[in-house]
């Protein structure tokens, strides 16, 4: 799946084929790295999970591999990149919410339950967000896919993996069932919100003198096109 959608994003030249890099060094970009490892910390070093034998741990990681590729070729490369030529705010939201219900298929005949459905759903559309957030951050489509691979990390690494059954929908009061997701909202909806926010061009009050010393810094770490006018610069910030 993840090469067929890799085929369309080339054929058709969408916008995020220019994403199949590296990530580029910026301050967001960074910043970005980072967010994306406190939260893949939390989500590796889950008590719950264990290293199993290299029989299971090599395949299962190349399943992993293969879900993260496979997803993210999908909602952030074809998906986004289709709605991203008119709306950029719109592609944002409405890919993660198709990533989102990409999962309904977990809930079907039997294993039918409204409200773990839609769990499930506003769970990867606040994770779908946050891997936009890294996309657009580092202009670069394996941040995504290696942060998506690590975190379904316990699929194949949980000491005790669900067993699903054919049960009846559970049901729970209105307003638990309702604000339950809201975790998730903390755990990838609210960094990826938080990238957003530091993405956009925002005037930073400081002395004169330092600005001139970070734009230095920046100019002799490459962050900066040294090109452009210094003065230019200083003013921007």
């Amino acid at each position: 799946m993840g090469l067929v959608f890799y085929f369309f994003i080339r054929r058709f030249k969408l916008p995020t084929n220019s994403y199949f890099q590296l990530p580029r060094k910026t301050p967001i970009s960074f910043f970005a790295l980072i967010v994306a490892g406190i939260v893949l910390a939390a989500a590796v070093n889950n008590d719950d999970n264990e290293m199993k034998p290299w029989k299971v741990a090599i395949p299962g990681i190349v399943f992993l591999l293969s879900i993260g590729f496979g997803e993210e070729m999908v909602s952030r490369g074809f998906v986004y990149g289709v709605l991203k030529r008119r709306s950029n705010k719109a592609a944002i939201f409405i890919s993660s919410l198709f990533f989102g219900l990409m999962h309904l298929n977990l809930y079907t005949g039997n294993d039918w339950d409204p409200w773990l459905a839609y769990w499930h759903v506003a769970s990867a559309f606040c994770f779908g967000f946050f891997m936009c957030a890294l996309l657009i951050a580092t202009e670069s489509f394996w941040v995504p896919v290696i942060t998506h691979t690590l975190f379904d990390w316990s699929i194949v690494f949980d000491k005790t993996p669900p067993v699903r059954k054919d049960i009846p929908p559970i049901s729970f009061p209105f307003w638990e069932g309702l604000v339950f997701p809201f975790a998730d909202l903390l755990f990838t909806f609210l960094p990826g919100a938080l990238i957003f926010f530091f993405m956009k061009r925002r005037r930073i009050w400081a002395p004169r003198w330092l600005k001139k010393v970070a734009l230095r810094i920046a100019i002799a770490w490459k962050l900066v096109d040294e090109s452009k006018d210094k003065s230019e610069l200083v003013g921007q910030y």
